[in-house]
């Protein structure tokens, strides 16, 4: 997921290829991570997560993954994600 703060300037392919599953705040010319199972910015950016294939889970996330029992629908959930990248 790409997003710019600044509608006033459209997001080109080469960086959309370049940063992909992140978010590009052009304004402050930082590159943040945006989770792809909650869809929001971890507090510490990059150091706050961790990437598969392309996708980047926050922290958070990653302690639900880790908790979570298996069978459980958040269990499914992230099988599922995961699956999609991998297959």
């Amino acid at each position: 997921m790409i997003k710019t703060i600044d509608s006033q300037q459209p997001m080109t392919t080469e960086i959309q290829e370049r940063f992909p599953g992140h978010e590009i705040v052009e304004n402050e010319g930082k590159v943040l991570p945006v989770c792809n199972r909650c869809a929001q910015v971890p507090r510490n950016g990059l150091y706050d997560g961790f990437r598969v294939a392309g996708m980047f889970f926050c922290s958070d996330c990653q302690q639900e993954l880790f908790m979570a029992e298996q069978g459980s629908p958040e269990y499914q959930e992230f099988l599922f994600l995961i699956k999609g990248l991998l297959f």
